[in-house]
């Protein structure tokens, strides 16, 4: 039995047209869409009609009842779905570009791979389709990265961080407390991370075409891309920017399309620069989160397309087998890019965002610890010394004290500090990132056992972390050496230089 046939909002609203008569000129006109994207909407609607001209499809469509009701379970079809003006936040000297789509009930977070440009996105009708049907049951809240687009150009790449960082701004200027957050391709890394680190914030997580690490560290993972391989493409980007570029690999299905190809080389000018684009994927090559994986409780919805040629298929299941609350949707395609040939993915988040509204959440949060190990007797520490890093909570105990932290550059420079002002001979300091609530202000173990030993294993004057929260600093600016020696941890653990 064949699955049944599932029609696009836009598709639905075409036939209503045809049926009124109109040429595709005209409908084009009505639609602010272009004479060719019609033409390649009616070819959808002929094939799944099975019909080969327009009075076929108008009366085929009368009998299968497609112009009496509405497509993918929006209210009205034809209705537009409210599109705010492009906004602008400040995160300190950093001003950021949002916007929102939609009125639904929920919010929904779409966090971004490497490239995108808020306005000229739009100028695809594949693009403005896929945000128009998520607008009717989400409000989408959109924006462009640090450096990206059209928010501030910066020096360098935005890291893991930064990225967070910003998407809790835009959340605040949106007024939202609490969304569904989406990340597509690298941009699932940051999300992945905001939902651990904010999980109070966050409905449910879900990826499109995602890598926890693009990049082998010798010969692991084997679905990563080798070292070379990957600094040989970004050579080869550099020499083809202007044009459409990777076209090929990130939508196949588009690749012979002028239109689609000429929008694409069009949006990499716009969105950024060869030597800007060339310092974020050298940082996105760093970036490592599958040790994080198994501490994210948010419930996650991981979508990958079966022949994806940016994103391997291992690893997206990488993600569905590591992650205690992740459901795995596997799908037909070879498109990178979430909004071409999308139905079958715009139903998998209608139906997560479904489900998931109305469910009860428990929080457990991913925080960075800073254990300090005492070595001279009696010897203790202000805990206003802390106040500056902002940090959760900080406590003096029995041979210690420990700090907790939200952010992992806070928690590092915390450190730092600490390294310049006390008597180095005194005090041992390791830092950890890993799941945590605090009970009586206290952490939970193991994240604080894990950054005891980190703090036992560091010499006096040395700053010693575990090898999750050196990953999740990829880019940041601080540079770590690996710690030689017997260790009593199974993983490496990392010297700040």
């Amino acid at each position: 039995m064949k699955d049944p046939i599932t029609w696009k909002a836009r598709e639905i609203e075409i036939l209503a047209l045809l049926a009124k008569g109109l040429t595709n000129s005209q409908i084009g006109s009505q639609l602010h869409l272009s004479h060719d994207t019609i033409r390649w909407y009616n070819k959808q609607i002929f094939e799944k009609l099975a019909v080969s001209n327009r009075l076929q499809a108008v009366k085929r469509a009368a009998e299968l009842g497609l112009l009496e009701q509405p497509a993918f379970g929006s209210p009205q079809p034809s209705s537009p779905v409210i599109k705010s003006p492009v906004q602008y936040v400040a995160n300190g000297d950093v001003h950021l570009a949002y916007q929102m789509v939609g009125n639904g009930p929920v919010d929904l977070l779409f966090i971004h791979g490497f490239l995108f440009h808020l306005e000229l996105a739009w100028e695809n009708a594949e693009f403005s389709h896929f945000f128009s049907e998520l607008g009717r049951f989400t409000r989408v809240i959109l924006f462009d990265k640090r450096g990206v687009g059209l928010s501030d150009r910066i020096q360098g790449a935005p890291t893991l961080e930064n990225t967070i960082d910003d998407a809790c701004c835009v959340l605040d200027a949106a007024q939202s407390e609490r969304a569904f957050v989406m990340g597509t391709s690298e941009g699932a890394a940051a999300a992945v991370l905001l939902s651990a680190i904010f999980p109070e914030r966050v409905r449910g997580l879900i990826l499109y075409a995602a890598v926890p690490k693009v990049v082998r560290t010798g010969t692991e993972p084997p679905w990563a891309s080798d070292a070379d391989q990957y600094r040989a493409n970004i050579v080869r980007m550099q020499q083809s920017w202007g044009g459409p570029w990777a076209v090929e690999s990130f939508a196949p299905s588009r690749a012979q399309d002028d239109q689609f190809r000429s929008w694409w080389a069009m949006i990499l000018r716009a969105a950024s620069s060869p030597s800007s684009v060339k310092a974020v994927l050298e940082l996105i090559g760093e970036v490592d989160i599958r040790s994080l994986l198994p501490q994210v409780q948010v419930r996650t919805l991981v979508i990958h397309k079966r022949e994806d040629r940016i994103a391997s298929l291992e690893a997206g299941r990488y993600f569905a087998t590591h992650m205690p609350n992740a459901t795995w949707v596997e799908l037909p395609g070879n498109d990178h890019i979430y909004f071409v040939e999308s139905t079958a993915v715009l139903d998998a988040i209608v139906r997560f965002c479904r489900e998931e509204a109305g469910m009860t959440t428990t929080f457990t949060k991913i925080a960075i610890i800073l254990r300090l190990l005492i070595k001279k007797e009696n010897a203790k520490l202000s805990e206003s010394f802390f106040e500056e890093s902002q940090p959760l909570t900080v406590q003096n105990t029995s041979g210690g004290m420990f700090a907790v932290f939200e952010s992992p550059t806070r928690a590092l420079q915390c450190a730092l500090r600490l390294r310049g002002n006390i008597n180095s001979l005194s005090y041992s300091i390791g830092l950890h990132i890993g799941e945590c609530s605090l009970a009586n202000n206290h952490p939970t173990e193991p994240a604080f056992m894990a950054a005891g030993i980190a703090a036992g294993q560091s010499a006096p004057g040395e700053i010693v972390v575990t090898q999750s929260l050196r990953d999740i600093l990829a880019g940041s600016g601080f540079q770590f050496r690996l710690k030689k020696g017997p260790s009593a941890a199974d993983w490496p653990l990392y010297s700040v230089v």
